[in-house]
């Protein structure tokens, strides 16, 4: 009977520490399964539309320049003439594409009664430096001194 005894305190686990060296007892079992499901995160609601703008078409609270009002008979090839008015009028927002390299700069010129015309400058890389592949779609936005009214807008290309 002492034999019987003495395996059962060997195997039972719930008592002292097992003797000699190079022994050593597992760690304690643990439960890797969760009590609680934590609740989800209220997401806020949005607070009116989104602040995006299209990419196509006139974006919203910006007019279209009239029919005839805009002259980009100087801009070479390639130069961006897309353009919209906004704030009544009073800045004229560019729309172009930028890739890799290219660096699209547009600022207001000389402004009489008649006209108003915006200098659009396109830098490129130069010869034979690697760029990029990818485009941007960009907006310059370019203050006038007055509104544009039915005066004309003339874009040129810049130095």
């Amino acid at each position: 009977m002492s034999v019987l005894l003495l395996s059962a305190a060997a195997c039972g686990g719930g008592g002292a520490a097992p003797a000699g060296p190079g022994a050593s007892t597992p760690p304690p079992a643990t439960s890797s399964v969760p009590t609680e499901t934590p609740s989800p995160m209220p997401l806020p609601s949005p607070s009116g539309p989104p602040q995006s703008r299209p990419t196509q078409g006139t974006p919203p609270g910006d007019t279209a320049p009239a029919a005839g009002q805009i002259d980009a008979s100087a801009l070479p090839a390639g130069y961006p003439h897309d353009v919209t008015l906004a704030q009544g009028g009073k800045v004229v927002v560019i729309h172009a594409e930028e890739g890799g390299c290219d660096h699209i700069m547009a600022a207001a010129g000389e402004e009489t009664a008649q006209q108003a015309v915006v200098v659009v400058t396109v830098t490129k890389a130069p010869h034979g430096q690697m760029c990029p592949m990818h485009v941007r779609e960009v907006s310059l936005p370019v203050p006038l001194a007055e509104p544009l009214g039915g005066r004309k807008l003339v874009l040129r290309p810049g130095p």
